[in-house]
């Protein structure tokens, strides 16, 4: 094949993500550039943009309809012709099912530990992995059991969630199946467009990839990568921007659903940490205890607070690491801008 300047750069893009993953002094530099459309915090969302993008970017020649590979797809049956916004279609419709999926799985999993969905639950053993409805780690569970299964060696800084695996099995393999599906029709999707339009595509196909194994359908990758799906599926010749109207309703949709869902599930007069498997009782010392309650293996404590969420919940798995399975907190979405 030939390479034109989008295979280049898409190289570049490649050989850069190999850098990021084997060196650490990038490592700061790129957090701060890519975290206000990744939320990454560490760099293997950034190892994961550039060398997806890059792929993507170096290999959608390849998939040419007058190219041999899609000449022979196209022979198998009728169905495999069309145009790339026919499948655009079909990468919008296999990345929303995923979506859907791993919210199923967010509820299933709180369902069988009997506790509620507005909860952000934490996997402890091997090590502390958390997920929830509003930003779900179901899905990377799978890439972390993989990566342990093959004996890759990650960075410490990388999560790789595969606690979670234990909880998640068997639906979320279906992201084996989804995840390279998407990708091959994604690179399908690229044909007859402008290059400007293949790179956005490239990005955003690219940050959907990431936001189904980290994050879900309501973090920003998934937000972002699904607007720029819509928006290219949207454009018409010649441009215009009320081609965008409908796209950005639907991303808008998605992020009162997202905050509408964090209120609705919020709990301001306490938190309420659940331990799972509490072989001893948790040093809570510092806190202002409300109740103790105890039902079947769960430890439920109710405690008064004006710490954060996210600092709470870090707190308690550090202060019960080696002595409970699980921990669930509950949602205070008003307590995301207290500091300490």
């Amino acid at each position: 094949m030939n390479l034109n300047y989008l295979n280049v750069i898409g190289i570049i893009m490649i050989l850069f993500s190999i850098l990021i993953f084997t060196t650490r002094f990038l490592d700061h530099f790129i957090l701060n550039i890519t975290y206000p459309f990744l939320e990454g915090s560490s760099d293997g969302k950034s190892v994961l943009l550039f060398g997806i993008m890059g792929s993507i970017l170096l290999l959608y020649p390849l998939f040419n309809f007058n190219g041999r590979i899609m000449q022979k797809i196209s022979s198998l049956h009728p169905i495999f012709k069309g145009d790339g916004n026919k499948y655009l279609k079909l990468v919008i419709v296999v990345v929303l099912l995923t979506y859907i999926l791993g919210i199923m799985i967010e509820i299933i999993i709180r369902l069988k530990l009997g506790i509620s969905i507005f909860t952000t639950f934490v996997a402890m053993d091997p090590s502390p992995a958390s997920t929830s409805i509003t930003h779900s780690h179901v899905f990377k569970s799978v890439l972390g059991d993989l990566i342990s299964l093959l004996g890759i060696h990650v960075p410490g800084d990388i999560h790789t969630g595969s606690s979670l695996i234990h909880y998640t099995s068997p639906f979320s393999f279906i992201v084996l199946i989804t995840f390279p599906l998407t990708y091959l029709l994604g690179l399908i999707s690229l044909n007859q467009r402008k290059n400007r339009y293949k790179v956005i595509l490239a990005f955003a196909i690219t940050t959907t990839l990431i936001g189904m194994l980290d994050g879900g359908l309501f973090s920003t990758p998934a937000l972002i990568g699904l607007s720029g799906l819509f928006g290219v599926l949207a454009i018409k010749q010649p441009f215009s921007l009320k081609n965008l109207v409908k796209p950005s309703f639907l991303i808008i949709l998605l992020i009162i659903l997202r905050i509408s869902i964090g209120i609705i599930g919020t709990t301001v007069e306490y938190h309420e940490v659940t331990f799972i498997d509490e072989k001893s009782p948790v040093d809570l010392n510092g806190y202002n205890v409300l109740n103790i309650n105890y039902v079947g293996n769960e430890t439920i404590v109710k405690i008064s607070t004006d710490r954060s969420d996210k600092t709470i919940l870090a707190d308690m798995v550090n202060r019960s690491k080696g002595n409970v399975s699980g921990i669930t907190l509950s949602w205070n979405i008003f307590s995301w801008a207290i500091k300490n």
